[in-house]
């Protein structure tokens, strides 16, 4: 398949979706609303509803689903129902989280310089985030998509797959046994449930499916590539034994779907969006770095230092280029086994001895 090409920036583009805290709202020693409620009055929202009133403050079905949809609890456009377990999740940390910003600012913490230096700083990023959604917005169109996904159909190497069926056997002796039974008309698909050693083919007939030369080892893909369709291949051994292996069929490979693609094209064009977006904003003069000993300058009085400030997830590597007319490669999407391992057996089954 084709490599990728490196992007244009050195940099990963942690999330255009930063989750900061909300602004904290006034109230009184008493827990009523006091005249300057940044949160606004417990009402609903056009087309929203009130799901926790915290403080006389409101929080939203809407806050809820957003802050789900940020920590990737959701996936854009799923309906995440106010009955589920997640949603009672998040609901519960955003109701502490509104409760500890009211007594700050019940103690006025607000005011103090360290607050609106992180404040400011929210600000910033948000407004940020805001601009490069709203030019990805314009960019990343329906049309956009297809044109991309022609492109890529288009220069995609795709290799030729086989389907093949298989048989394991500890000895040459028993392979060469079963290559006469073959010859002599036996069906293959009985004699690998009632011989083969591989577990994962066997109640399948040895049935492998489809596969290109990198899904196999180096043996397999040299006797399935060369055997004629419906023929068998000579013997050959392997780690795991011995293999009969029979070809049923050989196509080309299909080539993915738009709609496989597309998760990979709409991050393809949101990387090139911001890409130029910082080209065009980076002009000459536009920023000034000032060289000097800065790690020498004394922090500022008073000054705490947030931990959780200026950590963001980095992005995996998807694997997807960012260099115009090169073909997006796709990510790796296999899970890890749930203990963590990587054998291809389990549960006291055999390993693929193609793989």
């Amino acid at each position: 398949m084709t490599s990728s090409v490196p992007p244009r920036f050195g940099f990963r583009f942690a999330s255009l979706m930063l989750v900061v805290l909300a602004a904290v709202s006034a109230c009184d020693g008493s827990g009523q609303r006091g005249g300057d409620d940044p949160f606004g009055p417990a009402i609903v929202r056009l087309g929203d509803a009130v799901a926790s009133e915290v403080g006389g403050t409101p929080i939203y079905v809407s806050d809820v689903r957003r802050e789900a949809l940020a920590q990737g609890l959701v996936r854009q456009g799923e309906n995440l129902s106010a009955s589920s377990p997640v949603f009672s999740q998040i609901l519960d940390e955003l109701i502490d989280q509104r409760l500890l910003a009211l007594e700050a600012r019940r103690l006025g913490l607000q005011d103090s310089d360290e607050a609106r230096r992180r404040l400011s700083t929210a600000e910033e990023r948000i407004l940020g985030n805001i601009l490069l959604e709203t030019i990805v917005d314009g960019a990343v169109t329906e049309n956009e998509l297809r044109r991309i996904y022609d492109e890529q159909v288009k220069i995609q190497e795709r290799d030729d797959e086989v389907r093949a069926r298989s048989i394991l056997v500890e000895t040459e002796e028993e392979a060469q046994e079963i290559v006469g039974q073959l010859a002599g008309g036996a069906d293959f698909a009985q004699l690998a449930l009632e011989r083969s050693l591989d577990t994962s083919t066997r109640y399948e007939g040895g049935d492998m499916g489809y596969f290109t030369p990198d899904m196999v080892t180096p043996p397999f893909a040299r006797a399935a590539f060369n055997t004629p369709i419906g023929r068998i291949a000579r013997p050959f051994e392997t780690e795991f034994g011995w293999i009969v292996l029979k070809v049923e069929d050989r196509r080309a490979e299909e080539a993915d779907t738009f709609e496989e693609m597309r998760p990979r094209i709409v991050r393809y064009l949101t990387m090139e969006e911001i890409a130029d977006t910082l080209d065009h904003l980076n002009s000459p003069g536009a920023v000034v770095r000032y060289t000097g000993n800065v790690e020498d300058q004394p922090m500022p009085a008073g000054a705490a230092v947030d931990p959780l400030e200026g950590i963001v997830p980095e992005e995996e590597d998807d694997g997807v280029s960012a260099a115009p007319g090169a073909a997006l490669e796709p990510a790796l999407e296999t899970p890890p086994a749930e203990d963590g391992s990587d054998s291809a057996a389990a549960d006291g089954e055999a390993a693929d001895p193609s793989r």
